[in-house]
């Protein structure tokens, strides 16, 4: 495939690598010749202001040749065949073509960039009590269309007015794939606890009126050993499950059994020999880096591996901060790319992709997945029933089939039964499967 382009910047072979090689399969070179363009014979696509006949037609903007960071002023318009768009841009006095020629309404280039960049992230935009972006602050909320992954729509869409210009052009085909991924911010409620940690949770359940020795001689089997029944129902349908640890010295937000506990030791090796593992940085250690290297040996003493991939405890990230700090860590994928109060897709995609750092301008080999829903966000941040939930479940994954996309959903084994106020929630959980 040829491009032809004003300039070959950073952002834009990033945008190309994600949308035509890593997407469509499309090996490209970017040309600025028009001399040389005009005259190839191969499929191309013209990136400029200039309608061209006998190739397909994006509108370049300046955001793929600009190398600040300033707040854009997007006019988000309903297109019939786009779904949304913005970054718009209509061309004047179109000729009757005499050979097939393609064009799009808007330029779906820096579009895209902006949603997968994160670009809206770096504009200093009000953060949460934990300092996290927040979804109503995003351009996919506001405009109505965080439910659905609109990048992946509009490749969909472009591979198809790539093949009315050129019908014999071979183009990838995504498949639909499913992730069950679990959080373990609680290994146990009970088993591995310290001594200290027993006479925490007495004290704590005295100061609030409702006195409990249960830690004193705890139930078997322990309330969040739930790993058979996560596990089986997944393994029934061939459903890959991964798990990410919390290897934390206990805090105001990181309350896991000590990483140094036999307990933990355990139930990682016993994992690990089976499913994907990796590691989830703690809520301090996403804040103090030696903290993050700490957790990290953790793994590899018990692993004996490095960790791969990673998700943030309370999905604390920030751009590109905490992917820099990844890559340091040889991280190769990540799955924090979520929000914690909504469901759908942050970055407008049900497909992984690499980070790029706007900082830097650069592309960081990082490759991000987003999950579009969690346990806790159904429940909790949505208030939602059990019927309700699984409703949310079906409608996200048919979306996302409808895409070929990732289908990735957060779940914590701690977040099952009555005396946590989970009751009746293996039923959502089970969901997921049919």
């Amino acid at each position: 495939m040829l491009v032809f382009a004003a300039q070959a910047t950073e952002r834009l072979q990033y945008i190309l690598d994600e949308i035509l090689l890593h997407r469509l399969g499309l090996k490209y070179t970017i040309t600025d010749n028009p001399d040389y363009f005009l005259a190839s014979q191969t499929p191309k696509i013209n990136y400029s202001q200039d309608l061209v006949e006998a190739c397909l037609n994006i509108p370049a903007s300046n955001l793929l040749y600009d190398e600040r960071i300033v707040a854009q002023k997007l006019e988000v318009r309903e297109h019939p065949s786009w779904k949304k768009t913005f970054f718009n841009h209509t061309y004047i006095n179109i000729p009757d073509f005499k050979t097939t020629t393609s064009y799009l309404p808007f330029d779906m280039l820096s579009a895209s960039f902006y949603l997968l960049s994160r670009y809206e992230e770096y504009l200093g935009a009000g953060t949460d009590e934990h300092k996290r972006f927040k979804a109503e602050n995003s351009l996919a909320f506001q405009q109505e269309f965080l439910h659905f992954p609109l990048v992946d729509f509009w490749v969909q869409t472009l591979a198809t007015n790539l093949q009315k210009c050129y019908p014999k052009l071979g183009l990838n085909q995504n498949t639909f794939r499913q992730l069950n991924t679990i959080d373990i911010d609680f290994a146990y409620k009970f088993k591995g606890l310290s001594n200290g940690s027993k006479w925490r949770k007495i004290l704590g359940s005295i100061l609030k009126g409702k006195p409990d020795f249960i830690p004193i001689n705890p139930p078997e089997p322990d309330p969040y050993d739930t790993y058979e029944f996560l596990l089986n129902a997944a393994d029934k349908k061939q459903i890959e499950t991964q798990f990410f640890f919390l290897f934390a010295d206990y805090g105001n937000h990181d309350k896991n059994i000590s990483p140094n506990s036999i307990e933990m030791k355990n139930l990682v090796q016993t994992l690990a020999k089976k499913y994907s593992c990796g590691i989830h940085p703690s809520y301090k250690g996403a804040l103090i880096s030696k903290l993050y290297q700490k957790e990290h040996q953790y793994f590899k003493q018990y692993t004996g591996k490095d960790a791969l991939h990673s998700r943030h405890h309370f999905l604390k990230i920030k751009m590109p901060e905490s992917y820099q700090r990844m890559l340091k860590m040889g991280i190769q994928h990540d799955y924090s790319m979520a929000y914690s109060k909504h469901l759908g897709f942050r970055a407008s995609t049900a497909q992984a992709f690499k980070c790029y750092d706007l900082l830097q301008e650069k592309t960081l080999d990082v490759w991000i997945h987003s999950p579009c829903v969690m346990d806790v966000t159904l429940k909790n941040g949505l208030n939602l029933n059990i019927t309700e939930a699984i409703q949310k479940i079906k409608d996200l994954k048919e979306t996302v089939k409808s895409v070929n996309g990732e289908f990735i959903s957060i779940w914590h084994n701690s977040n099952f039964g009555s005396a946590e106020n989970w009751e009746n929630w293996e039923e959502v959980y089970l969901s997921l499967f049919e």
